[in-house]
This record gives C-alpha cells, structure tokens and sequence, in this order.
C-alpha cells in the first residue's frame, strides 16, 4: 500500500525505461508504478477550471502523477516539495514545460524559507509565493502529514490563494467501503463529518464557500467524480473492486454495498475518498 514515499524506486524505474513511463507501466506490476505513472491519476483534476493565464500551485510532487495535466492548462504552475528526490522524478517527467517551476519547502515550515529546484546550478532563495495563486492543488498530500496537522496544512494553503481562488485536496475516507470488504486501511483518513468540519474552518477563517466531491472508485484511480450536488443512482457505481495499491481480504462484493449505500441514500459517508473543494472570499 502507498503510505510512504517511494521516490527512490520511481527513480530507479525512470532510469531502467529511459524516462517512458507507458514503458515501465507495461512491463511492471508494482503498485509503486501504478500509482505514479497511471494516466486515470490525471482524471482527479481534469475536469476543473483551468485557464491559460491562472496561476496554480501544486502541494506536494506526488511523482509528477497530474503535473503535466496542469502545466498543458495554465499559464505558471509551481510545484512545491520538501523533498528533492520527489521534484527530481516530477523533473525528469515534465521539465520541458516552460511555464513549471520546482520549489523545495514546507509548507508548514515558511521560516525554513522556500528555494527553487535547479539539478546542477544548486538551488536558490526565491519569494515565494508572490502573488498569490488561482488555483491550488493538494492529492497524497495530507497523508505526508499527522492527522491532526491537516487543518493547519490546508489554512497554510488557503493562505496563499487569491481573492476567490479555489482550492482542491484528496483525503481519504476512514469509512470507505473498500474497509469494510477487508482492504488494509491507511494512516491518515478522515470520516465525512472531519472533512466537513476542515472545509467550515477555512470558511470561518477566509470567507468563501466549499463543496465536496467523491471520486471513484478512488482519488488515487478516479473514473468518476461525484459531488452533493449530484449523487450516484443505485447501481451507477460499477468496477470498484480492483485491489490497485495492496493486498487485502475480500469479504464482500463492493459494487453490492455500493449500491445498497446508493439506494439507502448515504453514498457519501461510504464513498472510498473524498475530494474537498474551498473557494476563498473576496478578501
């Protein structure tokens, strides 16, 4: 299961392919692989409002995984990591766009200072985060932190958005279905009713609105992207059942439970990941 970094065995399979990951997803069956390469990674974000000239942060390198789906769209994308070798494998997979910048730093950690990531010329201070950003994006990330960190990570992230910008973090749901059929549950999850109560915190601290959304089967491979303003039918949710990023029991046909959540009206507490969206205030 992916819980901790992996950045070394994805250097490693960047190397072994000569950087082509269709290459390395043929060839491999790791779940390591799968989850930085797959291209159903992009489908978390692909369908939000990204326009030529906005201005978007990713938190946390997450492989490169939808770094290019951002950078092919906006105008400026940074991506912001603690971790070298994590914006290495992000570099080596899109680091022919001209509009990406790699910056090294915490966000919890302003006071350590934030440097852009140079392979070869070293790195350097540089202000950050200038101007603010119109859109911000958060997958695998709070999972780098303690539980109870969240809401400081994502007051931290809402920090830096413009006026009305938009922020969009992936959690993990502590009640997903998929833990209930004997998949192994992660370190950091969050019940709806905690992820509810992070989105009413930036709220009262920034003005704004926030909307959940439910990826399926998950945030990690998404197929479909749900929201309260538009739930699942029963026996729309199919193929979620895949054991994708490590062993598990099965105890039960997911599509099944699925579906009687469905019609019991309570997808959303049972939904496998949740992916909250915060729009800051005007000021």
């Amino acid at each position: 299961m992916i819980k901790n970094d992996a950045s070394y065995e994805i250097l490693d399979l960047m190397a072994r392919y000569e950087n082509d990951t269709e290459a390395a997803l043929k060839a491999e069956t790791s779940p390591e692989c799968l989850y930085a390469f797959s291209p159903l990674r992009e489908n978390l974000f692909e369908w939000t409002e990204i326009q030529g000239d906005s201005r978007v942060l990713q938190i946390g390198s997450d492989y490169g995984s939808y770094t290019g789906l951002l950078a092919r769209r906006a105008g400026e994308t940074v991506v912001l990591d603690p971790r070298d070798e994590n914006l290495e494998v992000n570099r080596l997979r899109h680091g022919t766009y001209g509009n990406l910048r790699f910056v090294r730093g915490d966000i919890l950690k302003p006071e350590a200072g934030y440097k852009e990531y140079k392979p070869g010329n070293g790195t350097a201070p540089l202000e950050f985060p200038g101007e603010g950003f119109d859109l911000i994006f958060m997958a695998g990330t709070l999972e780098q932190y303690k539980k109870e960190e969240a809401e400081a990570v994502l007051k931290a992230a809402a920090g830096l958005l413009k006026p009305e910008g938009t922020l969009y973090f992936a959690a993990e749901n502590a009640a997903g279905v998929r833990y209930w059929m004997g998949a192994e549950r992660f370190d950091v999850s969050f019940l709806r009713a905690e992820v509810l109560e992070l989105l009413e915190s930036l709220e009262g601290t920034y003005g704004g609105s926030s909307l959940l959304y439910y990826p399926v089967p998950d945030y990690r491979y998404p197929a479909a992207v749900y929201s309260d303003a538009y739930l699942p039918e029963n026996g729309e949710v199919t193929n979620i059942s895949a054991r994708l990023d490590g062993p598990g029991l099965t105890f039960g046909s997911e599509e099944q439970a699925m579906a009687m959540a469905c019609r019991n009206g309570v997808f959303s507490s049972f939904a496998n990941s949740f992916l909250g969206a915060y729009r800051r205030g005007q000021s």
